[in-house]
């Protein structure tokens, strides 16, 4: 395993009180891996035995939601804390245009406003430790003084990963896919667009809620 982290240099989208640019860093990541690669590279190092491994990740992500949805906060000692976030549920009008939610009165705010946002995780602080005990290099990967844009990646590339994806789960949804390839929301929406409009599409949109879900075309 390597110490060189690599970043990139990306522009904000607001400019400072001078109206000059201002730029961020952010990790260059090279894919995202899935639990079957994590699993083979246990048995590989031969640090764990896979099948321990994979029945105690069934175990968590199960008592992660339990913990969570019973109003509790899991704090697993030396990683770090798990919760849960919320937030107010999107509508829409009868046009299908998404409706700002603002309320002035908290007395009309229900339970029927509300719904699931993400899970948020706060690291230990010597699990983040770990991370400086090593000597790391930080390495530019758009090179110096130039701007970065998402990862760039064909549609092979894309369609490939996807086929993994979909190996193991029903359905994708815009954020799954800005996690999945390190990409921004913009750049997934443009994907998903594409691979639902080919001639020979990949994707079936059908929305959800308020929530657009993506399908594995099935090929007759």
């Amino acid at each position: 395993m390597g110490y060189n982290i690599k970043f990139s240099v990306h522009r904000n989208p607001q400019k400072d009180s001078e109206g000059n640019d201002t730029y961020q860093v952010r990790h260059e990541t090279n894919e995202t891996v899935g639990k079957a690669y994590f699993l083979r590279h246990l048995k590989n190092c031969n640090t764990f035995r896979p099948e321990l491994m994979e029945a105690a990740l069934i175990v968590l992500e199960r008592e992660i939601i339990n913990q969570l949805t019973d109003n509790l906060r899991l704090h697993l000692e030396g990683l770090g804390t798990f919760f849960l976030k919320l937030k107010f549920r999107r509508r829409y009008d009868e046009y299908g245009n998404e409706l700002k939610i603002q309320f002035t009165d908290p007395a009309k705010i229900t339970g029927n406003d509300v719904c699931i946002d993400t899970i948020g995780f706060t690291p230990d602080r010597q699990f983040l430790k770990q991370l400086n005990e090593h000597g790391y290099h930080f390495i530019n990967a758009t090179g110096r003084g130039r701007v970065g844009h998402s990862t760039q990646q064909t549609e092979e590339q894309i369609k490939k990963r996807l086929d993994e994806w979909f190996n193991d789960h029903e359905m994708l949804t815009c954020r799954q896919m800005m996690y999945l390839f390190g990409i921004t929301r913009y750049m997934a929406n443009k994907w998903l667009d594409s691979l639902c409009t080919t001639p020979s599409p990949y994707l079936c949109p059908k929305k959800i809620g308020g929530t657009v879900c993506y399908y594995r075309h099935i090929k007759k």
